[in-house]
């Protein structure tokens, strides 16, 4: 590969055989895009600080494709660690990078790249683009096919924020349409969203298909990130399908999802912060999200597979800790942090 061809995100960008993710890395020639392949190996694959500590070194690069890379991987992979700071400057330096490419007339490509950085930061933290940052869109046929079909997540994710959920499912449908290979960490992407906009038209089993497959695609190279993100958004859809199936593999996502959605808050949303984050366990939240959703709790109990007094006592002791008294305030600290904040400036 010569350095002109160099590619954002080229784990991401890549089609292999589920399993065969450090040997898609080890065919890269290109020694430095190998080791960006490798740092998206670490960071789907949960392992934040290794991630970090890969792309350090291309934090200042002057290849274009090379440093936005790498101030994503950084970006989320501190909120995990909790350097809220460290991550919100590489969000800043694809803030720069972006308005570089710009202003140098730089090709399409690059343009196409950077913007997918920006939406990449944007819409996993729910903060609204600015005005003046072209749609993702118009931009999405310049990056390759890998990327485009992650590229194509965020968009349903984003649709997904603006609660048209029929819409991004569609989205998503045209996705799978597209694609001439199996693209594993896209594809797990893709799946997540559409299981979080099932779960929202309370389409339950199809929910859990998605969520099913997006698992086993996931399990053989353990890229469990996706899972994590999305955690409250996919509201119990991971207790249904991993709690009770793989126990200790739960457990160990459990303690992840909280140190990612710390993180979360401290950039996005700090007032929230205590409230939920601090204060309800993993499965405590899903529920909470599902409870403001005006789920009964004979309906969250078939979901969850749990018992009517269970559900009741999960739901009690949530109001306990939030430190209120109706079922319907529950969305103040659980709505509000996730997409409230984002739809009220759209």
């Amino acid at each position: 590969m010569k350095l002109s061809d160099r590619v954002i995100f080229p784990l991401v960008g890549s089609t292999f055989e589920l399993g065969k993710a450090m040997e898609a890395i080890e065919k890269i020639e290109d020694k430095e895009l190998a080791q960006i392949a490798l740092a998206e190996y670490y960071y789907f694959s949960a392992q934040a600080e290794l991630c970090a500590e890969t792309v350090k070194a291309y934090l200042s690069h002057q290849d274009i494709m090379l440093r936005i890379s790498a101030d994503m991987l950084y970006t989320f992979a501190n909120l995990t660690i909790g350097d809220a700071n460290a991550a919100q400057q590489t969000r800043e330096d694809i803030q720069r990078c972006l308005a570089q490419v710009t202003q140098e007339n730089a090709p399409m490509e690059q343009k196409a790249a950077c913007l997918f950085a920006y939406y990449v930061i944007s819409i996993f933290l729910h903060i609204t683009p600015e005005k003046e940052v072209p749609p993702l869109l118009q931009y999405i046929p310049y990056l390759p096919i890998g990327q485009r079909l992650f590229a194509i997540s965020l968009l349903a994710h984003e649709t997904y924020l603006k609660q048209e959920y029929t819409k991004a499912k569609g989205i998503i449908q045209g996705a799978f349409l597209m694609a001439d290979k199996t693209y594993p960490i896209p594809m797990i992407y893709l799946n997540c969203v559409q299981a979080m906009c099932q779960i929202n038209l309370k389409e339950q089993e199809e929910a859990i298909q998605s969520m099913n497959f997006a698992w086993e695609m996931a399990k053989s190279d353990r890229f469990w990130e996706p899972f994590i993100e999305y955690h409250g958004l996919l509201q119990g859809v991971l207790e249904v399908c991993v709690r009770k199936k793989e126990p200790e593999i739960y457990k160990q996502l459990v303690g992840k999802v909280i140190a990612f959605s710390r993180g979360w808050m401290k950039i996005h949303n700090p007032k929230m912060q205590k409230a939920v984050t601090n204060l309800l366990s993993p499965l405590e939240f899903s529920i909470a999200m599902l409870a403001c959703r005006n789920w009964t709790n004979q309906e969250i109990a078939e979901y969850l597979g749990l018992s009517m007094n269970t559900v009741k006592h999960y739901v009690s002791g949530i109001l306990e800790k939030l430190g209120i008294d109706k079922r319907d305030k529950i969305k103040n600290f659980v709505n509000l942090s996730y997409l409230q904040t984002y739809l009220t400036t759209l």
